[in-house]
């Protein structure tokens, strides 16, 4: 499957293509594998040719933009030129456009009647967010589907219309399953070594891919097979043996987002949680807050940049700021103890570090991170050293993944 974003605007890099992001994550979820991702201008020439090009390597495009009712709008001409049709109008189309424009007061220009023209021999995808109708478009062996480029007329055509035809036609000549593995606490390089006997022994129909990010690694198994059914079984059969080998630093086996399983650890155990945070500066209780029902665990968080804010509000014994500094265990042990105090939790996380580009010491660098997790029974404190790739962002997003795993640990600890 190749997906082909046309529009000026996406190579002028006034518009971030988020089209291609969303199609991919949806045919990714139904099993279907994207090869190619192509962006081009609104050039009849070029999208012409370029669909022609594409057609030699792949039996299916989405195309998204080119659908509108203006001169640079040139998807369907180049379509219809591809399959050696002409385009014609779709009485439905045209029907729903004049009514379109009836109850909003206007009368079906010229212009907007265009938009009913659709090639000959494709079956229209009604846009119920628009007036710029998609198309479907089969021929010897060849699929094209035309899209929207504006997003939210794009993105309820391919959930409502075409994701579930693909579910039928694609599948029946393509069979695809996928399982995905989240890790955290271990590298990608590690984690390779970690399992490289395993990966040298899996079958010609299952494949990994790697995808880090910062503080996690998740672990794509894809597996093709004359069914769907026959290909989770590859996967199946495989799974045991790489879920004991990463069993240390396994996350989830579900689709879950570290976050997600903390969220559903602390719904589970009806127990609630408060942050401390320094270096990270709010980012751990953005992640946990941007989860539905968050409402029933997390009571809340401080932002405790300064130490002043640490010893006033947090109640940091100024002894430990004094004689180990900010970025220390015994002030993250301090402002995790108090945080769970403060707010009459059960679990807290705290953390402290220096997320540069400067303030770093001799004995302190840039990238070095204390965290630490309260819970009823104990308080674990972990030093973590993050290196200086990627900068303040990249740092803050490693430790905010650190604590959620530690936290996730200790619920689990708790939960034997």
């Amino acid at each position: 499957m190749y997906i082909l974003n046309i529009g000026n605007e996406l190579l002028f890099g006034k518009t971030i293509n988020t089209n291609a992001a969303f199609i991919a994550e949806k045919l990714y979820e139904t099993g279907i594998e994207v090869e190619k991702t192509i962006v081009i201008p609104d050039l009849p020439d070029i999208i012409f040719h370029t669909i022609t090009d594409a057609f030699k390597e792949t039996d299916w495009i989405i195309t998204t933009g080119g659908l509108g009712p203006t001169k640079d709008d040139m998807t369907k001409n180049a379509v219809a030129k591809y399959f050696g049709t002409n385009l014609s109008i779709d009485n439905i189309t045209l029907q729903y456009l004049i009514k379109m424009f009836a109850e909003r007061g206007w009368e079906l220009d010229e212009v907007n009647r265009k938009q009913a023209e659709i090639p000959a021999g494709a079956t229209v995808l009604l846009n119920k967010n628009g007036t710029a109708p998609g198309f479907w478009m089969e021929k010897k062996g060849k699929t094209l589907i035309a899209l929207q480029g504006v997003p939210f007329e794009m993105q309820e055509i391919l959930t409502e219309s075409v994701i579930p035809l693909l579910k039928i036609k694609y599948k029946e000549i393509h069979s695809v399953a996928h399982k995905n593995i989240l890790t955290s606490g271990i590298g990608e390089s590690m984690l390779a070594q970690l399992i490289e006997k395993w990966e040298n022994e899996l079958p010609k129909e299952l494949t990994l891919a790697y995808l880090p990010s910062p503080g996690q690694v998740l672990l794509r198994l894809t597996a093709r097979s004359e069914s769907e059914e026959a290909a989770k079984k590859i996967i199946d059969n495989q799974l045991p043996a790489l879920l004991e080998l990463i069993n240390s630093y396994l996350v989830s086996t579900e689709g879950e987002t570290s976050v997600e399983v903390v969220s559903r650890l602390l719904i589970k155990s009806n127990k609630r949680l408060a942050v401390a945070e320094s270096c990270t500066g709010g980012y751990i209780s953005h992640l946990i807050t941007s989860q539905p029902g968050s409402s029933q665990y997390f009571e809340g968080g401080i932002v405790s940049y300064s130490n002043q804010v640490k010893r006033d509000i947090l109640n940091v014994r100024e002894a430990n700021l004094k004689k180990f500094g900010a970025v220390s265990e015994m002030v993250v042990t301090d402002m995790a103890i108090n945080a769970m105090s403060l707010f009459e939790t059960e679990y807290s996380i705290a953390t402290s570090g220096i997320a540069g580009p400067g303030g770093e010491t001799e004995d302190k660098p840039v990238g070095l991170v204390w965290i630490a997790v309260a819970s009823p029974t104990k308080v674990v404190a972990q030093k973590f050293l993050f290196g200086k790739n990627g900068g303040r962002e990249v740092i803050i997003k490693r430790a905010a993944m650190a604590a959620l795993n530690m936290l996730r640990v200790e619920l689990l600890k708790n939960a034997q």
